[in-house]
């Protein structure tokens, strides 16, 4: 296990095009860091990580495209049939595919949570004779909240790719499902479809986006916020184990 985990970190680390991240991510966190919070600043809460919309989009956009080119392209290659020609066990491999992709992910929303703080905190916004003490615990379980988000989406392109095996599908279908995530919530909602819209909330794109209100009013404790991250974690679960039916059992 530890062979495949060094194996997949310097083939990351060797890959130019994905050097391209940390600076996308980078200049997301300062950009929303100096973004015109007046609004946010007069209440308390976790207002020092309200992205605006557009920028919670990109976070599932990026998740998933990442996951797709990583994971998929190793069936491109054909690297997993090397691999395991060389005598590495599937439960080995696949465990640790996801661990890798789960930290980069980790690694790369850190870095933008981070710069974010920071500059917004070097350059607050709106009154200062009005604005209320930020709630640094608030702001950890939000964090964490749309971290396992992130890693549900990390999860079910992990588990796509193993269903079709190829980086270009894997690619497509993941941004296809978060265009979906987002249009199907629009349309329920438009069309009065109450249930379909309960349903769909709950998918992660949506919960990113629906974060902003719960940050600028101050929801952070109530039932429907605990109930995100509850669906993340079933969506987790499954998702990583239908990828792991289907690549331990299913064969080549």
């Amino acid at each position: 296990m530890k062979n495949v985990f060094r194996a997949e970190i310097y083939i990351l680390r060797h890959d130019r095009l994905l050097w391209l991240l940390p600076v996308l991510y980078c200049a997301v966190g300062i950009y929303a860091g100096f973004y015109d919070h007046a609004v946010m600043d007069v209440y308390k809460g976790v207002e020092l990580f309200s992205l605006p919309e557009i920028l919670n989009l990109f976070f599932s956009f990026s998740v998933v495209t990442l996951t797709s080119y990583a994971i998929g392209g190793d069936f491109s290659r054909r690297t997993i049939r090397n691999v395991l020609s060389a005598g590495t066990d599937r439960k080995s491999y696949y465990c640790t595919r996801l661990l890798v992709q789960v930290l980069l992910t980790g690694a790369l929303f850190a870095c933008t949570v981070l710069l974010h703080v920071i500059c917004h905190s070097l350059w607050p916004q709106g009154d200062a004779d009005i604005r209320i003490a930020f709630l640094w615990q608030k702001l950890v379980i939000y964090i964490v909240m749309v971290l396992l988000q992130l890693l549900a989406q990390v999860s079910v392109m992990n588990a796509v790719c193993y269903f079709v095996r190829n980086q270009l599908v894997a690619i497509v279908f993941g941004i296809g499902m978060v265009y979906l995530e987002v249009v199907i919530r629009q349309a329920a909602e438009m069309n009065g479809m109450t249930s379909l819209q309960a349903l769909v909330d709950f998918l992660p794109t949506n919960v990113i986006r629906d974060m902003f209100a719960y940050a600028v009013y101050d929801r952070v404790f109530t039932g429907k916020f605990f109930l995100y991250g509850l669906s993340a974690v079933l969506i987790i679960a499954v998702s990583s184990a239908a990828g792991y039916v289907r690549f331990c059992y299913a064969g080549d």
